[in-house]
């Protein structure tokens, strides 16, 4: 099975999040030193005896803020101007949040100069060590090598992964196809067919490659004498993993076209309810972070319902028919962004630059306040926090039936938010919903707490960064 705690926190987000820790710290002990000069005072007496509090609550501070502002990101080259100023807004919000839990709890408060001094000491801090980490990601030692084995087509975006991602492990250099031909390619080129052996000289193929990792996609479908093929070049010291797994801890999706029924019927979670205690669990998460929500937002609610008022005719809030768990309908509620009219040729997909929105209803859109309302239907039960994004019945009877495992994502509540979400751009077509399914799949069947927080935390990231998505 895939591993969810690496693809949710890597062992190299944890030394760079041990590096932050140790930064905020040596921020804040070079700000008491400032501060303090001839005062003859213990640095560790400040900042465990005295400010305790402070020095946990900043420590915590810091590191979520540094998550949501995607700084623990491979992806992103935080020696372009753009990224590096991420790092500058992550140590000022965190400074601003810092500053009010000073005043909800004084004794816990740093002071008004220590604050300015550890705020620039700590941007210093964060933004060289991110350009460095940027110039040693240029400068890494290249991943093993290794060859895919598979009895059948293997999708472009596999290959993608393994070869674009950070985190990768592996650097595909060649495909053994059984019964199909075979190639050798440089992942990071156009693939370059070139003779390669079939998998009965599988050793051959492994020492022409330069690679000791073999990775078998659809290995129930391989023919038992390939199953022994592998098993014995596994004996002779060559690294034997399954493709599925190891894509699903880069890419965060079920990979639909390396998985059949057997998948499924194996996997625990697509059972309904096989884990009552998470779910209740979940629900009461669910429910206080639905009323925290509901008494911070009162603003944007005001917002909303003013801006709807005063651009277009009509009530602020509309109401539809969506399929929830076990393909129940219930009554979804949102603030409306488009024109009375928006159906009056039938139902149809919302498009992300949809004419039928209006210039309020896109920024309501964008900045996610027309969802605000579903909070009453997280109350009531009909909705989670995070889960598959609700549908209506018209496009679930469609989808049902053009994409394999649609009816699956029922098996829990649907989501105001979801993985899938915060994972992949805005999309309505049938393509866009298989790759949507894949990320919810992985969702159902990874569900814990702390994919369930993770969720959470990358939906301000794509409220704050990805508006569009």
């Amino acid at each position: 099975m895939f591993a969810l705690s690496s693809l949710l926190v890597s062992r190299k987000t944890l030394a760079l999040a041990a590096l932050d820790g140790l930064t905020v710290l040596t921020a804040l002990a070079a700000s008491a030193t400032a501060t303090r000069i001839g005062s003859g005072f213990s640095l560790l007496t400040i900042l465990v005896r005295e400010w305790k509090g402070a020095t946990l609550i900043a420590l915590s501070v810091h590191l979520l803020t540094f998550y949501v502002f995607e700084l623990y990101n491979l992806r992103l080259d935080f020696r372009r101007l753009p990224n590096l100023l991420r790092c500058v807004g992550a140590v000022a919000t965190a400074a601003i949040v810092l500053a009010v839990s000073s005043f909800v709890v004084p004794r816990w408060g740093f002071g008004r100069r220590l604050f300015g001094l550890h705020a620039v000491f700590l941007t210093l801090g964060t933004c060289l060590s991110r350009v460095a980490l940027s110039r040693v990601i240029e400068l890494r030692e290249p991943p093993e090598r290794a060859l895919i084995v598979t009895g059948a087509k293997i999708p472009d975006d596999v290959v993608e992964e393994l070869a674009r991602n950070p985190e990768s492990p592996f650097s595909v250099v060649g495909i053994i196809s059984v019964g199909r031909p075979s190639m050798i390619f440089d992942p990071l080129n156009a693939p370059t067919p070139a003779p390669v052996s079939p998998l009965a000289e599988c050793a051959t193929a492994l020492k022409v490659a330069g690679a000791k990792h073999l990775l078998v996609a659809n290995l129930d479908q391989l023919p038992a004498q390939a199953a022994q093929e592998l098993l014995r070049l596994k004996g002779e010291g060559i690294h034997v993993h399954e493709l599925g797994s190891i894509y699903q801890g880069l890419s965060g999706r079920v990979p639909l076209h390396l998985v059949d029924d057997l998948y499924f019927l194996r996997v625990a979670a697509f059972t309904r309810d096989t884990n009552p205690v998470l779910s209740n669990l979940l629900r009461v998460f669910d429910v206080l972070v639905a009323l925290a929500l509901f008494a911070l937002s009162w603003p944007l609610w005001l917002l909303a319902y003013v801006g709807i008022k005063a651009t277009m005719p009509g009530p602020a809030l509309y109401s539809q028919e969506r399929v929830g768990k076990d393909e129940v309908p219930y009554t979804i509620y949102k603030f409306r962004s488009m024109r009375l009219d928006a159906e009056k040729d039938g139902p149809r997909w919302a498009t992300q630059n949809d004419d039928r929105v209006t210039p309020f209803g896109r920024f309501l859109r964008r900045t996610r306040i027309d969802e605000l309302p579903q909070l009453w239907n997280v109350l009531r039960g009909d909705m989670s926090l995070v889960g598959p994004r609700p549908e209506r019945a018209v496009f679930v009877s469609q989808l049902s039936r053009e994409v394999p495992y649609y009816a699956l994502r029922f098996q829990i509540r649907p989501g105001l938010t979801g993985w899938a979400q915060v994972n992949y751009r805005y999309g309505a077509s049938v393509d866009d919903t298989r790759v949507k399914l894949s990320y919810d799949l992985f969702y159902i069947q990874g569900r814990s707490l702390s994919l369930f927080a993770v969720t959470l935390l990358k939906t301000v990231q794509t409220v704050l960064f990805k508006p569009g998505s």
